[in-house]
């Protein structure tokens, strides 16, 4: 050990954390200089491939610090590869790379120094975990307007991104694959723990005076059926694909271009010195989830009720069931109106707004409030 403290073992090529792990893969790789220099490592944490090493001599003739410069880690393709952003280091004869997102297992990957490939590694898959499952379709009613706007997917493990556009597939009538029905956004829109994705119908075919809806028309057309196709290949970022394909098949009925009325939902009281939920029908389904983030309950003193929140039938009512026993007051629901339906209309305007009508509905603004009496 005092050998190693003598030694100057590292030199950072740009600015960045050297967190514990680091610490310990510099102390490792240092005592074992021999193994180290003479091909590329896949360092792990986790269960999770969290960096590579590979041999500084991969880098000959390049300056020290300009090994980032000119030094590329990428996702091998068939179609493209795809270049991995991260954090280079020097450590003694070798080079650290780590990425700003984990390895996936199951893919591989090159090293390129001035453009050209000098070696490649593959991450296995990891075995060692259960397949992922798909937990959840939303919006989950089996009839939705024409114009719906978003769907969501529910997945039991953290997913490989980037992938949506090879594994869900919209059809019609269970034969004709309807292209270009959902957005292609990049990066996808996932959850921070990548197991809820959101998947936009293309706006511009929906709204009926954008130029890609007349040429391309609606993805939806009322009175058909569709199915939404997830594949069974889709990987998680262990590697492993879906336990088996799922569908979701539904109709479509007309356009809804009016947006949500609070005055007209139906709020079912509790009693007081229970924990009893309130009810609020909303009497059509709801973005799943909007709901769970624009609804609070607060009390006379503006005050927040802590409570747990439940999306029921078919996202067209919710319970709220709060920790503590009702007491006998006055509270507010508070509604934010960004709260949209299935088609997107929000409290305070429609999503595809006819702009040839004159709109007389007053604007909410942030915020709509429902006034309700918990009784003795």
């Amino acid at each position: 050990m005092k050998d190693f403290c003598k030694k100057p073992f590292f030199l950072l090529i740009r600015s960045c954390e050297l967190h514990g792990l680091i610490f310990f893969i510099v102390l490792l790789q240092s005592c074992d200089t021999k193994k180290s220099v003479n091909k590329t490592f896949v360092i792990r944490k986790d269960q999770k491939a969290v960096g590579i090493s590979f041999p500084l001599k991969y880098t000959e003739g390049i300056p020290p610090d300009s090994v980032f410069a000119f030094a590329e880690v990428r996702l091998l393709s068939k179609n493209k590869s795809v270049a991995i952003l991260g954090d280079y280091s020097i450590v003694n004869q070798t080079v650290l790379f780590t990425p700003l997102i984990p390895f996936t297992h199951g893919l591989s990957y090159e090293i390129l120094v001035k453009g050209k490939q000098i070696d490649t590694f593959e991450i296995p898959k990891n075995h060692s975990s259960r397949a992922p499952a798909l937990l959840g379709i939303f919006p989950s009613a089996d009839t939705l307007p024409e114009n719906l706007l978003k769907v969501y997917l529910h997945f039991s493990h953290p997913m490989r991104e980037g992938q949506s556009a090879r594994y869900v597939t919209l059809l019609k009538n269970n034969s004709d694959t309807i292209k270009g029905a959902f957005l292609d956004l990049q990066p996808e829109l996932w959850n921070p723990d990548r197991t809820i994705l959101t998947l936009w119908l293309d706006p511009g075919r929906i709204k009926r005076d954008l130029i890609p809806n007349k040429l391309l028309g609606a993805p939806l057309k009322k009175n058909g059926s569709y199915q939404i196709v997830i594949s069974k290949d889709w990987t998680d970022a262990s590697g492993n694909s879906l336990s088996r394909s799922f569908t979701k098949t539904f109709t479509t009925i007309i356009r809804d271009s009016l947006s949500p009325d609070p005055d007209l939902w139906k709020i079912s009281l509790p009693e007081k010195r229970t924990s009893n939920a309130l009810k609020i029908d909303f009497h059509e389904p709801l973005d799943h989830s909007l709901l769970q983030e624009t609804l609070t309950v607060k009390n006379q003193k503006g005050e927040t009720i802590s409570g747990k929140w439940q999306i029921l039938d078919e996202e067209k009512v919710c319970l709220f069931s709060p920790d503590q026993n009702w007491i006998s007051a006055n509270y507010i629901l508070r509604i934010e109106t960004k709260l949209e339906d299935l088609a997107g209309n929000n409290l305070n305007r429609p999503f595809d707004k006819d702009i040839t009508k004159k709109e007389n509905k007053k604007k909410l603004g942030d915020f709509a409030e429902i006034s309700f009496q918990v009784k003795d």
